[in-house]
């Protein structure tokens, strides 16, 4: 059986449409978070309203199990909101890339970062960026190797803490860019920090 479609974004107090489509729900269900079922109508006035390029959204205190006409409205888009709408976007397209890498960075991570610093400091070897080259060398030179394994360990903790932060920091760079971006440099803004982040996760 085929059905009406909406695609559909949660934005908390309602649903926003991307898209409708005509499909059957048989091999969709472990996606119907992302779908609602339009009646007919529905599905040919949000069709049309898209094409508008207007914002189309639908309550969540629906009637049925499908959306109805009177549960829909229609917003459209002024020169602000769709800047806004376009920064919108593009934040939330980098940001689905970069959250999971940021949330990478454990708390247990930190904290055995924490704990061997802590002990290297205990042992005589308080590692600064100003004498860390100094501070290896000198864990190296005592063949101590339960002191070896936690400098490398540490290490190991220290770069995947600086991975995660030089993204957190380009990341940072980027929301302010787009943000002070006007409309024609937002796509190309978004493009440049996708390549550079393929290239480099």
């Amino acid at each position: 059986m085929i059905y009406e479609l909406a695609l559909v974004i949660d934005k908390g107090t309602h649903w926003e449409v991307t898209n409708v489509t005509k499909n059957t729900l048989d091999n969709l269900a472990n996606r119907n978070e992302t779908m609602l079922k339009l009646s007919y109508i529905a599905y040919k006035q949000i069709k049309a309203g898209l094409s508008e390029n207007k914002i189309v959204q639908i309550t969540k205190e629906m009637m049925t199990d499908e959306v109805m006409p009177g549960e829909v409205r229609y917003i459209t888009i002024g020169e602000e909101d769709d800047i806004a709408n376009h920064r919108n976007a593009a934040l939330a397209k980098v940001r689905m890339l970069a959250n999971p890498t940021l949330a990478s960075i454990a708390g247990l991570t930190m904290y055995g970062f924490i704990v061997l610093n802590n002990d290297l400091v205990n042992a005589g070897y308080a590692i600064t960026n100003d004498n860390r080259e100094e501070k290896y060398l000198a864990i190296l030179e005592t063949g101590d190797e339960a002191l070896i394994n936690k400098l490398e360990d540490y290490l190991n903790y220290k770069d995947e803490i600086e991975r995660v932060a030089q993204l957190e920091r380009k990341f940072s760079k980027y929301v302010t860019e787009i943000n002070n971006a006007p409309l024609e440099d937002i796509e190309g803004i978004q493009n440049k920090f996708l390549e550079d982040f393929y290239k480099t996760y």
